[in-house]
């Protein structure tokens, strides 16, 4: 069922981007007249067809919003690698825990017979002294 889905949202935006290829083409074809661009802070003007001072706009919209959405990503970017330190750190601390663990002497509510002890400790001559 994914697949289908993922074929059919392909296609979607295929066909989305076949009808903005033909308006845009319809849009260069059909306007051929001449516009007049003045730039506030410089004194010069520029005179260039209609179709690509549109063009021109819409491309720097998306650079400007794409290096806009770019930098936003800065602060997410910093949060998961500031998380990805922490789990990292926490899942070391745990492995120590889990290997002092280990470490710790279990003991028996069972007390050995004493025949076993005999056989069991080899050390039990040594401690018990003379």
């Amino acid at each position: 069922m994914s697949k289908i889905i993922y074929f059919f949202s392909k296609l979607f935006w295929f066909i989305c981007l076949l009808l903005f290829v033909v308006l845009l083409t319809i849009l260069v074809g059909s306007n051929s007249q001449s516009v007049t661009l003045y730039f506030w802070p410089i004194s010069g003007e520029i005179t260039i067809v209609i179709w690509l001072a549109i063009l021109l706009s819409f491309g720097t919209g998306l650079i400007v919003g794409a290096l806009i959405i770019w930098l936003n990503s800065f602060s997410q970017y910093r949060a998961s690698m500031k998380l990805k330190k922490q789990v990292q750190v926490n899942t070391s601390d745990n492995a120590k825990i889990e290997n002092d663990q280990y470490l710790e002497f279990k003991t028996s509510t069972k007390q050995p017979s004493d025949d076993n002890k005999q056989i069991n400790n080899p050390f039990n001559g040594f401690t018990q002294g003379f």
